[in-house]
């Protein structure tokens, strides 16, 4: 994760190096570290490239090793020293940073620390794992190995998010060894979940309410941490974990959900905020039955078995974003249920006092249910209602 202190080289006024995330960096790119230190080496303040000054040390770190020819040969690791106009000092000779590219994609990992979080569950870090004594941390997951999701992850934002690398491919999600005997993309299909929420409600008359995957009436994989969260191509593929994800309605997925993520990250930026962020899930949506009685909805569900629900649907999607220096910050949340009346909303899913007038920094439809419905509160209130969060001390200010 990006420590809140890290700020150097921003005042790099005349770089002898530069390495553009847009020109120079492939799918086989390699990791960029500070040498020996569990950090990354990230783009400057308002730009897409890294620059290095003269003599300054970069590590690279392919997990699989450099390709066939590099100068890296056979290593995970090289460290390289910024020599003058983008040239990179190896073993007495001088490349460019085309010449380290990856055998492979390099690989991340998802794994328990041994901790735990909100209601006994597990905390996982995501990363990469460089040495036995050297994991790089991109985010943590609070993951409940019951039911089966994540309450919430963790990262950072910070101004040097205002660039990602662009057209990175979407790879396949992993879902690890966190889902038991589950085949976790099966589920996401239409088809099946059809069967279940058939299942769950009763009739078929009733999922055919439900879903219309011509209206976008369907669940789709709602990103926690979005992949353009991440800055490099090597850190946007390891958002696609399973782990990193929930059930969320298309429409609110497309829409109002991504209107939240874009302007955080443009908001952070215009403002050079150095953030912690919380994404995460409350509640597990009830829609009626066909006798009219709320039904809890699951991705996965067998009534005989306990729990018989598993992936839960989740009732409302939030960002709580941190300014821990300033003990400022504000929760953003999301209703998931396109089919939730006005009178519904007002009375089951705006948990806190809603202050959301304030905000004009999103260009959102927030009142729009369709598209999911949004709103804003206070992050004490909020988390009073969920207890998600472990907070050192109160947050004493908005962050408007």
């Amino acid at each position: 994760m990006l420590p809140v202190s890290e700020k150097e080289n921003d005042g790099l006024t005349d770089p002898a190096c530069s390495i553009s995330m847009h020109r120079d960096l492939t799918i086989m790119q390699p990791l960029l570290l500070k040498p020996g230190r569990k950090e990354f080496v990230w783009p400057r303040l308002n730009s897409s490239t890294v620059q290095l000054a003269y003599g300054e040390p970069l590590e690279l770190f392919c997990s699989h090793g450099f390709r066939k020819g590099s100068p890296g040969g056979n290593a995970k690791s090289a460290i390289v020293t910024c020599e003058g106009n983008d040239e990179l000092g190896y073993a007495t000779e001088s490349y460019n940073i085309s010449h380290f590219a990856c055998q492979r994609p390099v690989y991340h990992v998802a794994e328990r620390t041994g901790g735990h979080c909100y209601g006994g569950s597990t905390l996982i870090r995501i990363g990469f794992e460089l040495a036995p004594d050297r994991f790089v941390q991109l985010y943590e997951v609070c993951f409940d190995e019951v039911q089966l999701h994540s309450h919430y992850v963790k990262y950072s934002l910070s101004p040097h998010n205002g660039h990602h690398q662009r057209a990175v491919k979407r790879p396949s999600f992993l879902q690890g060894s966190f889902y038991a005997d589950l085949k976790m993309s099966s589920l996401y299909s239409f088809t099946q979940q059809h069967a279940t929420v058939q299942r769950i409600l009763g009739t078929q008359a009733r999922a055919d309410a439900v879903l219309d995957s011509k209206r976008g009436l369907f669940l789709s994989r709602g990103h926690l941490a979005a992949k353009s969260d991440f800055i490099f191509g090597s850190h946007q593929r390891a958002s696609f974990w399973l782990l990193n994800v929930a059930p969320q309605w298309q429409r609110f997925n497309a829409f109002n959900w991504q209107r939240i993520e874009t302007a955080v990250k443009e908001y952070v930026t215009a403002n050079g905020l150095w953030l912690t962020v919380y994404t995460g899930t409350y509640g597990v949506l009830e829609l009626p039955d066909g006798n009219g009685d709320p039904q809890q909805l699951f991705l996965d569900y067998e009534p005989a078995r306990d729990p018989p629900g598993r992936i839960p649907v989740p009732k409302l999607f939030y960002k709580v974003l941190i300014d821990e220096q300033n003990r400022a910050g504000i929760a953003l949340i999301g209703v998931n249920n396109p089919h939730a009346t006005p009178e519904e909303i007002a009375e089951q899913y705006v948990v806190c006092r809603d202050i959301s007038g304030a905000i004009d920094w999103i260009r959102w439809k927030r009142d729009s249910i369709a598209d999911g419905y949004s709103y804003a509160c206070d992050v004490n209130e909020f988390n009073d209602v969920t207890g998600h969060l472990e907070l050192v001390q109160p947050i004493g200010k908005l962050l408007l």
